[in-house]
């Protein structure tokens, strides 16, 4: 989520910290997989290449983790190497069964002792719907508690696994979406360092292009007075621009579609742990019958009217690749929060358009797997302070100049590795008139190992 002028506000539900998950030992073998249900294959010629795996999970036992009863699954074995390089997991719940939610992941599948918690979990617990993958990083050490190594470079995967935790599992969902996209060899041999400065990880270039699938919505009459590609073509040439940069190499494809959407003329509910209309749920939902299964879906409505300044929303980081009509499938704009000399109702200046195509990049970069480069509050050195990449600059809480507890973007327009960030595309937020295009080449790596990517 990005916010304009004021405070950003985050969903944190459930604070997870210092877990250490024991139980009896239990796992899937490997072929299991063969029994699941596959939903999605799609040419990677023509479009993405990914598989798509979806169970029930059945509790076995019971754990309390943070004071609240959680239900565990069996152990699924996980499989990651140069052919599948990246694997999301989304846990749903039913709206009618409402609860926590999240995954436990394990280096060792066979032994229970080796669970580890994500960045997305080290952050916060999901309710009734929670999205989770497999790498957030080059270097997973960054992204994991405990810190454990993981590769995805290699022909034969590690024994991985991950469980799934439910306050009630009744009626509970799990999806697998592995991408089966063969890395390059630079993608492969990728190696990454630790930002020296606000310049480090820009120089990368990709040795081949990649493509994504972009589906634009725009949300009833209200949303914009001119719904085609060409009403906000600065917009969208700057989100191009940005992905094409070296260190990202992704040509977007997009379509246009206009949809009657009744009830989403502007949204009330930025949470996706309900489906009622007017919440952010319920739209992403709608992407049942006017999503593409092949594409980043964005929703392009008015505005919203629960906290307001919010430029833009990702149904998750990640979001759940090529699947349609859950909670967190897409992504939305929000047009009137991007207005400072326009009047409602009006085309977007060519000023105002430049920050709809950031909040575009940005909200795109959570759905394809990134986070904040810092968030709002600063980098004490918490997990859930910055993103887990290496080469990204972050912004120290020390560079609050103002001391008003967050950190501005002007505070964060410095030369080091520590004083930086204002102008990456994964800043908390951002203003008119300001670009920030910057995007290293760690985040460039796992924007293109992303499922729906090829």
């Amino acid at each position: 989520m990005r916010k304009y002028k004021i405070l950003i506000l985050f969903s944190i539900l459930l604070f997870l910290s210092h877990c250490v998950k024991k139980k009896a030992d239990s796992g899937i073998p490997d072929n299991v997989l063969s029994l699941l249900l596959v939903n999605s294959l799609f040419n990677s010629s023509n479009g993405p290449c990914t598989t798509t795996d979806s169970i029930q999970p059945i509790p076995i036992g019971a754990w309390s983790p943070n004071g609240d009863i959680f239900q565990y699954s069996s152990i699924y074995p996980v499989t990651l190497n140069k052919t599948r390089p990246m694997v999301q997991v989304v846990l749903e719940n039913l709206d009618s069964i409402p609860g926590g939610l999240f995954p436990l992941w394990y280096l060792d599948r066979n032994n229970p002792s080796t669970g580890f918690l994500n960045k997305d979990v080290a952050t916060y617990i999901g309710f009734n719907t929670h999205t989770s993958m497999l790498p957030y990083a080059k270097d997973t050490s960054y992204a994991t508690s405990p810190a454990v190594s993981i590769l995805n470079t290699v022909d034969t995967s590690q024994p991985l696994g991950v469980d799934f935790n439910f306050e009630d599992p009744a009626g509970a969902k799990v999806t697998f979406v592995n991408s089966c996209r063969k890395l390059d060899s630079d993608e492969s041999n990728f190696q990454t360092s630790t930002a020296l400065s606000s310049m480090s990880g820009l120089n990368q270039f990709w040795n081949s292009e990649k493509k994504l699938n972009v589906n634009l919505i725009f949300v009833n009459g209200a949303a914009y007075p001119i719904q085609t590609e060409q009403g906000i073509e600065v917009a969208l040439n700057r989100w191009k621009e940005n992905y094409a940069k070296s260190s990202v190499r992704i040509k977007l494809n997009v379509s246009v579609m206009s949809a009657q959407l009744n009830g989403y003329d502007m949204i009330v509910d930025l949470g996706t742990e309900t489906g009622f209309p007017g919440s952010l749920g319920g739209l992403f939902q709608t992407t049942s019958f006017v999503g593409k299964p092949n594409a980043l879906n964005v929703f392009i409505v008015r505005e919203e009217i629960q906290y307001g300044g919010v430029l833009g929303v990702s149904g998750g980081i990640p979001g759940p690749a090529t699947l349609l009509g859950t909670k967190q499938s897409g992504i939305v704009v929000f047009v009137d929060a991007h207005r400072l000399y326009s009047n409602p109702g009006e085309l977007l200046t060519y000023d105002e358009q430049v920050l709809l195509g950031e909040t575009l990049s940005h909200e795109a970069g959570h759905f394809l797997g990134l986070w904040h480069v810092t968030e709002a509050y600063g980098d004490s050195g918490s997990i859930a302070d910055r993103d887990p990449l290496r080469d990204t600059p972050t912004c120290s809480i020390s560079n609050d100049i103002n001391f008003n507890g967050i950190l501005d973007l002007n505070e964060c327009l410095g030369g080091s590795g520590t004083n930086s960030g204002g102008r990456n595309m994964m800043f908390w937020s951002g203003a008119v008139g300001f670009t920030q295009g910057e995007i290293t080449a760690e985040q460039g790596w796992i924007l293109r190992l992303n499922p729906l990517v090829y």
